[in-house]
C-alpha cells in the first residue's frame, strides 16, 4: 500500500474521530434505554470526545481505549482509498466505514446495532451509488436485498442467535458487496461467517466464553465485506 494512502487514511481517523466516539458514547446503551448525552461522572454534556478518551470537564475515562478509534477507522479508509478509484463509489463506502466503525464498537460493548445508525448507513450509501451509476446500483440493490434476505431468514429460525440490526447493517453492505458483483457478495457473507466462527472458538478454547454466551456478529459482518472488497477489487 503506498503511505499516501496510508496517512491519508489514519488522518483521516484522526481528525473524525471525535465525532465517531461521541456517536459510539450517544448510542452504547442497551435496548430499552435512553440514549446518553451526559458522562455519568459530572453530568457534562458529551458530543464529542477526544482521542485520549476522557471527559474533557472531569477527565474521567469514556469509551474505547485511547487510540483504538483512530487506528481502525485509519486502517479501514487507507484500505478503500487504495482500492477503490471512483469517487462517488468510494465516498458510498468510507460513509459505510465511518458508521459501520461506530457500529462495531457499539455492538462489540453492548450487542446492539441501533436503526439510528445502521439506516443511514444504508440510505447515505444509496444516494452516492445511484448518482455513480445509476444501472450499476440497480445491481447493487439486488445484493443489498439478497443479503438482508438471507439475514432476515436465519434471524427468524434462530432469533436468539441472529437479530434484526444484522438484518439492517446487511442493507448497506449487501450494496456495498454488490457493487462489486455476486461473487463478492457470497464472498462479503461466507467471510462474515468464518470470522465471527474463528473468534467465538478462540473465546471458548480461552475460557473467555461459555455456549451459551453469545458474541456480536456485527463487526465481523462489516470486517468479513472490508476483506471481500479488498480482495476482489
Amino acid at each position: 500500500m503506498s503511505p499516501v494512502w496510508t496517512v491519508t487514511g489514519l488522518l483521516t481517523g484522526v481528525l473524525l474521530s471525535p465525532v465517531l466516539r461521541g456517536q459510539m458514547f450517544l448510542h452504547s446503551v442497551p435496548n430499552g434505554e435512553p440514549w446518553r448525552t451526559r458522562c455519568q461522572s459530572c453530568d457534562h454534556r458529551i458530543r464529542f470526545i477526544r482521542w485520549n478518551a476522557r471527559c474533557s470537564s472531569c477527565g474521567i475515562r469514556i469509551g474505547p481505549p485511547p487510540v483504538t478509534v483512530e487506528l481502525v477507522t485509519g486502517a479501514v479508509l487507507a484500505l478503500l482509498i487504495w482500492r477503490v478509484n471512483d469517487p462517488l463509489a468510494l465516498a458510498a463506502l468510507v460513509w459505510i466505514a465511518l458508521v459501520g466503525v461506530v457500529l462495531a464498537f457499539v455492538d462489540f460493548s453492548v450487542h446492539r446495532l441501533p436503526d439510528r445508525l445502521t439506516l443511514p448507513a444504508f440510505a447515505g450509501a444509496a444516494v452516492f451509488f445511484a448518482a455513480a451509476n445509476l444501472a450499476h446500483f440497480a445491481w447493487a440493490l439486488l445484493g443489498s436485498l439478497a443479503l438482508s434476505g438471507l439475514y432476515l431468514v436465519l434471524a427468524l429460525a434462530n432469533p436468539a442467535g441472529m437479530g434484526l440490526g444484522d438484518v439492517k447493517l446487511a442493507l448497506s453492505l449487501g450494496l456495498a458487496l454488490g457493487w462489486f458483483g455476486w461473487l463478492a457478495v457470497v464472498y462479503g457473507a461466507a467471510s462474515g461467517f468464518l470470522l465471527s466462527g474463528i473468534f467465538a472458538a478462540a473465546m471458548l478454547l480461552s475460557g473467555k466464553l461459555t455456549r451459551k454466551d453469545s458474541i456480536p456478529h456485527g463487526p465481523f459482518m462489516l470486517l468479513g465485506t472490508l476483506a471481500a472488497i479488498t480482495w476482489l477489487t
